[in-house]
């Protein structure tokens, strides 16, 4: 966990602090997450934290919610622990109804994104079905572009055994690694992530086919932990359009292949919460039941 702070000794006390924890960085860099975290909490007069959580994209089960026990107030993570948190029986969380638009022309000025999924140039493979017994490898089981995307491809296709395995890598760099060296044959990559690769490597451009996009999906969400005393959803979507008005952070965003802010609302998750109801990855959360099993 990384852990950078903002907070001035003039707001050291901890409930004037945003926190915030991201679950996206390094694939995408902290620094995003940075100049919207200090952003907010400027235009609220606190200071603020932000932690990056690197081990997953996301909760996806109760009992990591860092925001059920008031840990974090703001989230940055991917769609898969955003609709886990909001299926539970009591959901600790409300959807930020404005998503990242990155420099994607395929996004069209949307809050959304694709998977890709890229193999070695070298392997001279042109088609999906000649990754049959292959080895796939995803950046962690909770992400959407990383792990799921593929999961949901292969559950609308019937292709139960595709691969001769499925190998956990930790993040989206440690996949395009694995690749190059012949560890795997195949990964799916957040289109953002990869991006920002071929911007800042351009020699990893030659060293990788694209073979299929996954997609579009609704970008990662922004959310709020429900709370006295915490600014509502609805208060940092205008904060956010506000935000956008000045065009110094408008420039800062871009650095970082942000153009700007779109509207997002639950409604854009449906899809995917449907198809991760269909993997039987969205279980109900009973509270008291969950309480009943850790009894001794």
């Amino acid at each position: 966990m990384i852990r950078t702070d903002g907070s001035s000794s003039a707001r050291a006390e901890r409930e004037a602090e945003l926190r915030a924890v991201t679950y996206l960085a390094p694939g995408l860099p902290l620094g995003l997450f940075e100049i919207v975290v200090t952003e907010l909490a400027c235009a609220l007069g606190r200071g603020w934290t932000l932690q990056s959580e690197v081990q997953s994209s996301g909760p996806m089960h109760v009992h990591d919610d860092p925001f059920r026990t008031a840990a974090v107030d703001l989230g940055f993570l991917c769609s898969p622990s955003f609709l886990f948190l909001r299926s539970c029986a009591e959901p600790t969380i409300d959807l930020v109804p404005r998503g990242f638009v990155f420099a994607d022309s395929r996004s069209a000025g949307r809050a959304q994104y694709f998977a890709e999924l890229v193999v070695p140039a070298s392997k001279g493979v042109r088609a999906f079905d000649e990754l049959a017994g292959g080895v796939f490898g995803f950046n962690d089981s909770c992400s959407l572009s990383g792990y799921f995307a593929m999961q949901q491809h292969l559950c609308e296709r019937r292709l139960d055994g595709f691969f001769s395995q499925q190998r956990c890598t930790g993040s989206h760099r440690a996949s395009l690694d694995a690749l190059r060296s012949g560890a795997i044959d195949c990964a799916s990559i957040d289109s953002n992530v990869l991006a920002r690769v071929f911007h800042e490597e351009p020699e990893w451009r030659a060293a990788l086919h694209v073979l299929a996009s996954f997609g579009p999906f609704p970008i990662q969400p922004i959310v709020v932990r429900r709370g006295k005393g915490l600014p509502t959803a609805l208060e940092l979507a205008d904060l956010l359009d506000e935000v956008m008005l000045d065009s110094s952070v408008e420039a800062k965003l871009a650095r970082h292949g942000v153009v700007g802010f779109a509207p997002l609302t639950e409604t854009d998750f449906e899809a995917e919460r449907c198809a991760l109801a269909r993997l039987g990855c969205l279980p109900p959360q009973d509270l008291d039941q969950i309480a009943s099993e850790e009894q001794p």
